[in-house]
C-alpha cells in the first residue's frame, strides 16, 4: 500500500542524551534523546492517487529542519501524504521503550497526525495522535505514549510498542483537495517519565497575519466520489484553506460563490452545495449553512460537457469547531442510483466537475 519512497534525507547529529530541567509527570528524571533519523516521503500513488509532496532541508534556530509542501487530490478517495522517519542505531531501541515523543512544527492551520507503526498491525490502522497547527506559528508538541489511540476503522490490535518500526507524520485531509505546507524539526524521544514544557522556552512566534476570505482560486478539477456507504449519492468536500485563510465561521456571516464548470458525465440529479465542518470535533459532519434536509444551495441537473455558470449565496447558521480547512469547508453533493449503506454501489460511479471559474467572497 505505502511502499514507494520519493525522497530520502538523513538528519545526522551526535547521538546524545539531555537531562531536561523541566518536571516529569512520571516522577523520575526525564531524559531526552536526539540522534540519527532517516527522513522519507510517500504519497497515495500506490492506491491510484495523485497527491504530491516535496521535501526541502533547511534550519530553524540552528537545528536541521524539513519543510514539506504539495497538493492533496481526491483521485484516490482517501488521498493523503506521509513523512516517514526511520531511526538509526540506538534510536530504534529507544523508540520501542520511550515514554513520550516531542517535535517542533510550523504548520498552515490544518490538523496533522503522528503515528507509531508496529509490525503486528497489518491493515494500516496504526496507533496515532492528531494535533492542530496555527498558520505560520512555531509550536512544540509533546505526546505521551498513552495519548496514542488506534484508528477507529481498523481491526482492534493492542499497542505493542516493542514492535515499533518508525515514526510517521500524515496529513488528515483524507482526500479533501488543496495545497498544504508544514515544517518539522527537533524530534526527540524521552525516557524516565513525561516532560513538561520549560516555562523559559522561547515564546512561540505570532501567527501570520490573516489573508482575508477567499478570492479567485482559479481553474481546477474536483471529483465527487461514491458516498452510498453513508448517503444516497456522490460527495466531494472542498477544504482548501484558501477559502477562509484561517477564519473560523460563526453564525450570521454571508458568502458568495461564483463558479463555472462542466461535468465528466450526465448527472442524475441536482447538485447541492453548502458549508460544513468535517472534523472529528464536529463528529465529522456539522452543517454550517443549512438546517435539517433543507437550505442547501442548488444547481440544476446538467449533462456531460454542458457549461454551467451560477452564483450561490451561503449564510452561516452554526459555528465551526476550529479554524482549519476541514472545519470550514464546502461540500458538493448529488444524488444517484445506488443502495444507501452499500459502498461503491453507485450505478454511474464518480463524477468530475471541471471548474474554469471558482471565486469565493464574503459579503
Amino acid at each position: 500500500m505505502k511502499k514507494a519512497q520519493m525522497v530520502s534525507l538523513v538528519f545526522c547529529g551526535a547521538l546524545l542524551a539531555l537531562v531536561l530541567s523541566c518536571a516529569s509527570t512520571g516522577g523520575g528524571k526525564v531524559v531526552a534523546h536526539e540522534g540519527v533519523w532517516d527522513w522519507q516521503t510517500d504519497n497515495d500513488a500506490s492506491n491510484g492517487g495523485t497527491s504530491t509532496i516535496t521535501m526541502t532541508e533547511g534550519t530553524e534556530g540552528g537545528i536541521t529542519a524539513y519543510s514539506f509542501a504539495g497538493t492533496i487530490t481526491n483521485e484516490y478517495q482517501y488521498g493523503d501524504v506521509y513523512v516517514k522517519v526511520y531511526p538509526a542505531g540506538d534510536m530504534l531501541d529507544l523508540l520501542k521503550t520511550m515514554t513520550a515523543v516531542s517535535f517542533k512544527v510550523k504548520g498552515d492551520g490544518d490538523a496533522y497526525m503522528i503515528k507509531i507503526p508496529t509490525s503486528n498491525i497489518t491493515d494500516y490502522a496504526y496507533y496515532q495522535y492528531s494535533f492542530d497547527t496555527v498558520d505560520g506559528q512555531e509550536m512544540l508538541i509533546i505526546v505521551p505514549m498513552a495519548y496514542f489511540m488506534q484508528a477507529s476503522w481498523g481491526k482492534t490490535e493492542i499497542f505493542d510498542q516493542s514492535l515499533a518500526e518508525w515514526i510517521e507524520f500524515q496529513t488528515t485531509r483524507s482526500g479533501a483537495p488543496g495545497p498544504y505546507e508544514f515544517k518539522l524539526w527537533d524530534l526527540k524521544l524521552y525516557t524516565g517519565g513525561i516532560p513538561t514544557q520549560n516555562t523559559k522556552t522561547k515564546k512561540a512566534a505570532p501567527a501570520a497575519a490573516a489573508k482575508g476570505v477567499g478570492g479567485d482560486l482559479g481553474a481546477m478539477a474536483f471529483k465527487l466520489l461514491d458516498n452510498f456507504q453513508y448517503g444516497d449519492g456522490y460527495q466531494g468536500v472542498f477544504s482548501d484553506k484558501r477559502l477562509f485563510n484561517g477564519h473560523k465561521l460563526v453564525p450570521g456571516e454571508t458568502f458568495t460563490l461564483k463558479i463555472t464548470y462542466t461535468t465528466s458525465r450526465d448527472l442524475e440529479d441536482i447538485v447541492q452545495v453548502g458549508l460544513v465542518d468535517t472534523t472529528p470535533a464536529a463528529s465529522y459532519w456539522k452543517p454550517l449553512s443549512w438546517l435539517g434536509d433543507e437550505g442547501m444551495a442548488e444547481i440544476p441537473t446538467s449533462k456531460a460537457g454542458e457549461k454551467v455558470s451560477v452564483t450561490l449565496t451561503f449564510t452561516t447558521v452554526a459555528e465551526a469547531t476550529g479554524s482549519s480547512g476541514a472545519a470550514n469547508a464546502l461540500v458538493f453533493l448529488t444524488k444517484g442510483e445506488g443502495k444507501k449503506g452499500t459502498p461503491n454501489s453507485g450505478a454511474k460511479k464518480s463524477v468530475t466537475l471541471d471548474f474554469t471559474e471558482f471565486v469565493f467572497t464574503q459579503e
